[in-house]
């Protein structure tokens, strides 16, 4: 009787709830307009027009006082622009429609819940469901300072095990290396004053763990900006049945899977592109298929209508949409809806690409004679180091993220590393590495210090310089045992592209290394380590050394047998940077 007498309570409280929001927008829909909420049916703001039985009603609201024109409101398929008396309407098929979600306008903000996530959607409730009616409303702020300068921080692949799990404790626990990450972020944000910070991560927020979105929520808590999250491979849950089923953990916790806002000049658009299935042995969901699903690429079109095409795109993926760090091309024949999306988004005048999955940096122009031309790729490394060991390094870049500037039109990005390690080295691994090429060490309070000067780690540090005999001139002589290459100097520009100027050797230009021959020394030293030391790791065929095609590698030539220089580099955005090396 008790349960009884708690679901018709709950029936009570929700039928209170939708009487209520019922009239909030009957007020606010049917006021000096005596056509109705959509101006004798014609409204939406020229988006699609209801067809069928109308299912979803609501409006949009600036501050709760007055109400906000041509806002895009969606339910995953069908998009709609709210009306001049902010009203919206959706013949929605409820049955499968799991959020209603406006896309934040330009100059608005949306409110953040207790954890830092942005509240831009609502949920669909069974009782709605069985209603066949939904009645939102939503709410933004106006933003008091420039709208147009905001900061973002963006990051990939935190992804955590639990520490019981045999991957964990080879080295650093993961969920250790996440609180140092969550730190970083948190106190590099706190230094900005004047202007928005934004947050986006790029998926395998978790691994295969979905108690382990706690967590993470738990770090979004500290933050103090609010982020937008990517749904990763590894986030679907491994017990699910299916694709739509393997997802529920992120929407629980996080929202939709795939949605779109808007900061400043720019619309951003977060899209689901692993079609998860089953392991074919395991049984488990752990394998995908690339692309967009038919209802994704339906809604990316809807939602791009209303989007002028002189407009920056930041459209964001778990794995890359476009080139790869190996010069692969993505295609119709690997990614589902290839051709569409690329044609689609290449009309628009500028496209960044963001994407992390590989654990690798890589970032690509398209040529001004391709189709593609106006599409920037940006994939990001593990932002907490090397998988299953969570060192300093992935596959040559250090831990930390990408922290992207934003004026107006203008966008420049760089390298942010992350200064802590307050993490323990597990007791399962001896001897611990050597660090030869790591260019710090940790102090006795986690912080990072320069061996060369003892300052902390900071933005400064851009590239990694190596020494004259440290290099081989390519992968396979160094795995064949020949010689190293003691006539060059070579650095490791983590983020560089070809719209930076080449780095220069004591005011002499630096000669790029090939990407095939090319590969990271300090990247090679960490795993040839724990492939002959690392608990787990060294019983593991799998976990070997190996060429990463790094297109970040220079080299310049020095004879002498000791001295010194300099490297000196600028970025595409004017920004210079230096580092000196001595042997």
């Amino acid at each position: 009787m008790a349960g009884d007498r708690k679901t018709e309570m709950k029936r009570f409280s929700f039928a209170i709830v939708a009487l209520i929001v019922a009239l909030t927008f009957s007020i606010a829909c049917t006021s000096d307009n005596p056509e109705g909420p959509n101006g004798g049916g014609t409204g939406n703001g020229g988006g699609q027009k209801p067809s069928g039985h109308i299912t979803v009603r609501g409006v949009v609201y600036c501050g709760g006082v007055k109400t906000l024109e041509g806002v895009v409101i969606s339910d995953g398929l069908k998009c709609v622009q709210t009306d001049k008396n902010g009203c919206f309407e959706l013949d929605s098929d409820l049955s499968r429609t799991k959020f209603i979600m406006a896309s934040i306008p330009s100059g608005y903000a949306a409110s953040v819940d207790e954890n830092g996530l942005p509240i831009f959607y609502h949920r669909v409730t069974d009782d709605e469901r069985d209603a066949n009616s939904v009645e939102a409303t939503f709410e933004f702020y106006p933003i008091t300072t420039n709208p147009e300068r905001y900061t973002l921080i963006v990051g990939a692949d935190p992804q955590p095990r639990a520490k019981t799990a045999g991957y964990d404790r080879i080295a650093y626990h993961s969920l250790d290396v996440c609180e140092d990450f969550y730190r970083d972020m948190r106190e590099s944000a706190s230094a900005i004053s004047g202007h928005n910070v934004y947050g986006l991560m790029l998926g395998d927020i978790v691994h295969e763990n979905m108690s382990l979105f706690s967590n993470y929520v738990a770090g979004l808590k500290t933050l103090g900006f609010p982020m937008f999250n990517v749904l990763g491979n590894h986030d679907n849950d491994p017990t699910a049945a299916n694709d739509v089923e393997g997802r529920r953990s992120f929407e629980e916790r996080l929202g939709p899977t795939y949605y779109s806002f808007n900061i400043g000049k720019q619309h951003y658009v977060v899209l689901d592109n692993l079609v998860m299935r089953k392991n074919a042995s395991t049984g488990r969901l752990t394998e995908y298929d690339q692309g967009l699903t038919d209802e994704i690429w339906q809604w990316l079109q809807n939602d791009l209508q209303f989007v002028d095409r002189s407009t920056t795109l930041m459209v964001a993926a778990h794995s890359p949409m476009f080139m790869q760090a190996h010069m692969s091309d993505r295609s119709a024949s690997t990614d589902n809806h290839r051709s569409d999306y690329a044609t689609l988004l290449s009309k628009f005048a500028k496209v960044h690409a963001w994407a992390g999955h590989t654990h690798t940096t890589f970032n690509y122009n398209y040529p001004e004679s391709h189709a593609l031309k106006s599409i920037e790729v940006h994939t990001l490394a593990r932002s907490t180091g090397e998988l299953w060991t969570n060192e300093y390094i992935a596959d040559g870049t250090p831990r930390g993220y990408t922290v992207v500037e934003v004026d107006g039109d203008n966008i420049s990005w760089r390298f942010k590393p992350t200064i802590y390690q307050t993490a323990a080295y597990s007791d399962q691994t001896s001897p611990q590495p050597e660090y030869k090429y790591r260019d710090w060490s940790y102090d006795d309070s986690g912080v990072a210090k320069m061996n060369m000067g003892g300052a902390t780690l900071s933005e400064s540090y851009q590239m990694k310089v190596y020494k004259p005999g440290e290099y081989h001139r390519n992968y396979n002589d160094l795995i064949g045992g020949k010689s190293p290459d003691n006539k060059y100097v070579y650095v490791d520009v983590f983020l560089w592209d070809d719209k930076w100027e080449a780095p220069k050797y004591n005011g002499v230009t630096m000669t790029k290394v090939g990407y095939k021959d090319a590969y990271c020394l300090a990247d090679y030293e960490m795993k040839s380590h724990y492939a002959t030391h690392g608990y787990k790791l060294s019983s593991d065929a799998s976990y070997t050394p190996s060429d990463n095609d790094l297109h970040t590698l220079f080299r310049a030539y020095e004879t002498k047998s000791s001295g010194s220089g300099t490297v000196t580099v600028t970025d595409r955005f004017g920004n210079h940077y230096s580092s000196k090396i001595s042997w």
